[in-house]
């Protein structure tokens, strides 16, 4: 590395409260996240890392926490122009309650219908919105897990994507496809420290072709 670069890394899962005890969420652990930050700073990277609600943290970070979806998208606009490489693995909940009930929801009707609203597009909100900057996200797929990960990787202008499938969640090994432009590297099986090293390496060798000119997306 030619120079001490900053990791902007987004982990974990994001809540979205229905009334002061219901959510919506996901089974995110942070692990993935984790391991990337650990990964950034062996290599000499300094890192800011905003996590959504999980049991552990890395250490050797600017530590930055959040709960939702729109403080998550706060918090990565202030600091998105001091990373020179920003990596989202949180599981970012789509949508969220458009009324929050201020007291627990009685039971009191047989079918209760939730309004939802879209949440923001934080990856895609940065990866429109770079310069001579790296970003790059995760797509976690059910089907057609390849083409649909190339489709977020054009449609949110990113430099890499890593396709998973939900057996990732909560586990210490995984298998992930690490795609960009030209290419589709299949990772098979291998603890998400590993991943996470092929990962920080495949940022900062794009990051260095981007400072050469090497390659200008």
């Amino acid at each position: 590395m030619s120079k001490k670069l900053t990791f902007l890394i987004l982990s974990g899962p994001t809540k979205e409260y229905i009334d002061p005890v219901r959510f919506i969420s996901n089974e995110s652990s942070g692990k993935m996240g984790n391991a990337l930050a650990q990964a950034a700073l062996k290599k000499g990277g300094d890192v800011i890392f905003i996590s959504g609600p999980v049991s552990v943290f890395p250490t050797g970070v600017k530590l930055i926490k959040i709960t939702t979806a729109l403080e998550m998208f706060k918090e990565a606009k202030l600091n998105f122009r001091k990373a020179d490489i920003t990596i989202s693995t949180a599981a970012v909940v789509d949508y969220s309650p458009v009324k929050t009930y201020k007291r627990k929801i009685k039971k009191n009707n047989p079918k209760l219908l939730i309004e939802l609203k879209q949440n923001p597009d934080i990856i895609g909100y940065c990866g429109k919105n770079k310069k001579n900057q790296v970003v790059a996200g995760f797509a976690l797929e059910t089907e057609n897990l390849i083409n649909n990960a190339k489709l977020k990787l054009e449609s949110k202008k990113l430099n890499l994507i890593i396709a998973n499938g939900k057996e990732s969640f909560n586990s210490d090994n995984t298998t992930v496809y690490i795609i960009d432009a030209g290419s589709v590297l299949k990772i098979a099986d291998k603890s998400k420290k590993i991943i996470a090293e092929n990962i920080i390496d495949e940022t900062i060798r794009i990051f260095e072709n981007i400072k050469s000119g090497k390659n200008i997306p």
